[in-house]
């Protein structure tokens, strides 16, 4: 799927699951909160139709990349080869181009029995032919390691990702090229088990840089969006039998801006969030995974003051049949500004994916969403997606995919303010993306 959302984050092992976004870069946003499948996992992986079994999760052994061993280490490197044609890159101009997206990522995980350590790299690049100003490359490297102490290890987790914004996302600069970011994060774990209970206190540190955009044709630093970030935090997790488990989470970030605007309100602020809910696979055809809670936000600044907001992140799938699934997700969370003039916005979104087995080795799709930015200065976004896919895998090592996504979006006031005139995407557009993609494993 090439629509300038959220990449898709994959990863196996308990170790590479703080290393969640490492195999695929672009995120137009550094979300404060984890999506649900960091607390619960996606899909139950088996065959056929055992129970929580899904479309996308279930093994297909005659089609799966067996990996190459090495010295007690997986290695599994993978290529994606795209063609596409985007009938509105940048969101403005209307102009459409056909471009290229190579994709690449290598990943190695420890098989020992007791230590683990896991490393990924991954790079992506887009080139669009007639419009080579939004040419970009990200890329990222991830490192982590986990050291038995007890029952549980002890995890310590590095990442760097290079990315770049584009000017379609939500709360992004209308920018006539992609704005350059960089996050660095490092995370300690560690799992206290008694149980059916499990207490997993972590702490992470991050940070976050930006470049330039243009606009107008004039160049706009946005270094005063670079950010040091810390964060506590405690996940405490019932087991209840095979059917899943309950959960609460506490996590408290301070967000420290470092190069601040001169007589612009300083964003510097602290967040407090409490999330509690279940993962509950029902004797049937339904599977329910929901966390509701609260989340604060203070800011420094007596202009900006606090706001409290509910915030959900839900999902729920039904497996009808072996061959069909239904899935859909909401989820709601307060988001650092990404843009002047503002001090972040709460984001709304809800999605529904429906796959379908047409065969055991050609899988269908289809997909639609709505996304709603509500700033808290006042103002917002919203964008509707659909598209459909298919993917014929061919064997082992191969995969053919089609795929068309359509993105729709409004704004309803502009929510900049005099001092930072026009910096977000206003108005209204719409995108259409149409890819074929090979995608190679070994």
């Amino acid at each position: 799927m090439l629509a300038s959302s959220q990449s898709s984050w994959h990863f196996r092992c308990n170790l590479l699951v703080p290393l969640a976004g490492l195999a695929l870069i672009t995120w137009p946003t550094a979300l404060h909160a984890q999506s649900i499948d960091f607390y619960f996992p996606s899909g139950i992986g088996g065959y056929d139709q055992q129970l929580g079994v899904t479309v996308q999760s279930r093994d297909r052994p005659l089609y799966a990349p067996p990996g190459i061993m090495a010295d007690g280490f997986n290695i599994s490197p993978k290529l994606d080869q795209s063609v596409f044609y985007n009938s509105n890159p940048n969101g403005m101009s209307g102009q459409g181009s056909w471009g290229s997206r190579t994709s690449a990522s290598v990943s190695a995980s420890s098989l020992w029995s007791r230590n683990s350590l896991a490393l990924s790299l991954g790079m992506e690049t887009d080139q669009y032919f007639t419009l080579p100003s939004l040419d970009h490359t990200n890329w990222n490297i991830g490192l982590g390691g986990g050291y038995t102490i007890g029952d549980s290890q002890l995890m310590l987790t590095y990442s760097h990702q290079n990315y770049f914004q584009l000017p379609t996302s939500l709360g992004v600069v209308q920018t006539q090229t992609p704005i350059l970011a960089q996050t660095d994060t490092t995370q300690v774990s560690y799992s206290f088990d008694f149980g059916r209970f499990t207490v997993t206190p972590d702490l992470s540190a991050s940070r976050y840089q930006f470049g330039t955009a243009t606009v107008a044709n004039v160049i706009l630093d946005q270094k005063y969006l670079d950010r040091n970030s810390l964060a506590a935090g405690v996940t405490t997790r019932y087991s209840m039998n095979d059917a899943g488990g309950l959960l609460v989470v506490l996590r408290g970030i301070d967000d420290t801006y470092v190069n601040p605007q001169a007589g612009a309100p300083s964003n510097d602020s602290t967040n407090f969030m409490l999330l509690g809910g279940i993962d509950y696979q029902a004797e049937g055809v339904w599977r329910y995974r929901v966390l509701v809670g609260v989340e604060e936000t203070t800011f420094r600044a007596a202009q900006y003051g606090s706001n409290t907001s509910p915030i959900a992140q839900a999902s729920t799938v039904w497996t009808p049949s072996g061959q069909l699934t239904l899935t859909g997700t909401v989820a709601r969370g307060i988001q650092a500004p990404q843009s002047a003039g503002n001090s972040g916005f709460v984001l709304t979104s809800a999605n529904l994916v429906v796959d379908y087995e047409y065969m055991r080795n050609i899988l269908l799709q289809l997909r639609g969403g709505a996304q709603m930015a509500q700033y808290l200065q006042g103002g917002g976004q919203s964008n509707f997606t659909g598209g459909a896919g298919i993917t014929w895998l061919l064997n082992r090592n191969l995969r053919l995919s089609f795929d068309l996504d359509f993105v729709e979006q409004t704004a309803a006031t502009n929510p900049s303010t005099p001092l930072n005139p026009n910096t977000l995407t206003i108005g209204h557009y719409n995108q259409s993306v149409a890819a074929i993609t090979l995608h190679v494993a070994l």
